[in-house]
């Protein structure tokens, strides 16, 4: 922790010596020498934030692999490394021409670069999930929750040809600086939103994937294995078989490299569908695998991943305390199912199952939601900040006449 902070703080002093040492030696009266100096300090400053961003997410990791904090400082990373690239490129084009109304339109019109450089990714990832659904529904029958996907990606892709049509339309039917003034801050706005977004759901698969395909260190007290619906005749369904398995491999596994046997805890209670709780099901499995009945230990009470948590936290504390303690779930569902036992106080990792190739982008999608869900006041206030932040910047940049609006 110490080393990050002094790196960081090295950092910082070298940007603000090399910012003074620039403008230090620039004729303030040159505009072009101005620009080029202000804009080397521009990318100066992006590359401090991306490097704080990086480290903080690095810290965080090391404190709590299951973090919204960590999405949240990659998608702004993702975003501000971009942006370097654009800030660069704009110096290398235009060194003998650079002048201020130049970076100021630059740096409003971010947001607005970044949607377009990954609006055909957005397009792409809508087509695969319609397509992913309507192949889910064909071979797993209709359900409306497998509707999701279809449902998600044709508003993004009506929302995006939205987008551009209004804009077409605010061109043609409607004239005047006034009017200009209004669409160039819509579309910086809008665009904005979007980045947002974007930003998020590229950060948010980059996690889900990075936690899927995470192995704890074998030296675990328990295995939590969280809990989904039951076959009628009480047998498990492929997907709660394969959290069940995967917590067995790893069980087994463990006890092949340190001889350490692990305590197993099916986590589930009965639903009003179900003739046996999720918890009695899965120790019956456990035990047709071969895993001794001292080694099981059921959670019959829980309802939801939260209850998971807390009521397995709660046995395995009344049977040692600073346990080390796993959990095993589907692919999809891990980096959320350890934000929430993270929540819960609980200090364990994860690992997960794998799920079939047209069943991951639905669920991976209700997992996206959930997120945006759980931290939706957070994010409100954030779009809300940056769209006000912008709109004070184009009003100052108007005043000036700092705009360069078409």
């Amino acid at each position: 922790m110490k080393k990050r902070r002094i790196i960081y703080l090295f950092v910082t002093i070298v940007f603000i010596f090399l910012s003074l040492s620039i403008l230090s030696k620039t004729d303030l009266s040159n505009n072009v020498d101005l620009s080029k100096s202000i804009q080397i300090i521009l990318i100066l400053a992006l590359i401090r934030i991306s490097l704080g961003c990086t480290l903080y997410i690095k810290k965080q990791y090391e404190k709590q692999k299951y973090s919204y904090a960590i999405i949240m400082n990659l998608g702004l990373l993702i975003f501000i490394n971009v942006n370097i690239i654009r800030q660069i490129n704009l110096l290398i084009q235009n060194w003998h021409v650079l002048n201020i109304i130049d970076i100021y339109n630059n740096t409003l019109k971010s947001f607005s670069y970044f949607a377009m450089l990954t609006l055909p990714c957005i397009i792409i990832l809508s087509i695969y999930s319609i397509i992913t659904n309507v192949i889910l529904i064909k071979k797993e029958g209709f359900d409306p929750r497998k509707l999701l996907g279809v449902i998600i990606g044709i508003l993004a892709i009506i929302g995006l040809g939205g987008s551009q049509a209004i804009y077409y339309l605010i061109d043609k039917l409607i004239g005047g600086t006034s009017m200009k003034f209004i669409k160039f801050s819509l579309d910086i706005c809008i665009n904005a939103t979007l980045s947002y977004f974007y930003t998020l759901i590229i950060a948010t698969l980059y996690c889900n994937i990075k936690a899927s395909y995470h192995t704890p260190k074998y030296d675990k007290d328990f295995v939590i294995i969280l809990g989904s619906k039951v076959m009628s005749d009480g047998t498990l369904t492929p997907l709660l078989k394969g959290r069940v398995d995967k917590a067995i491999d790893f069980g087994n596994k463990q006890y092949e490299m340190s001889k350490k046997k692990i305590i197993f805890i099916p986590s589930g209670g009965k639903g009003s569908d179900e003739n046996i709780s999720e918890a009695e099901a899965m120790r019956n499995y456990l035990i047709e695998k071969g895993i001794n009945k001292k080694q099981i230990i059921i959670e019959n009470k829980s309802t939801s991943t939260i209850e998971n948590m807390k009521f397995s936290k709660q046995i395995i504390d009344e049977k040692e305390k600073d346990a080390k303690i796993c959990f095993s779930t589907t692919n999809y569902h891990v980096f959320r199912s350890g934000v929430i036992a993270n929540r819960e106080g609980i200090d364990c990792e994860g690992i997960g199952s794998k799920t079939k190739w047209y069943f991951y982008t639905n669920a991976l999608i209700r997992e996206f939601i959930a997120n945006i869900v759980q931290e939706r006041k957070s994010h409100i206030i954030l779009i809300l900040l940056i769209n006000i932040s912008l709109l004070i910047l184009i009003a100052i940049g108007k005043y000036y006449n700092l705009l360069n609006i078409v």
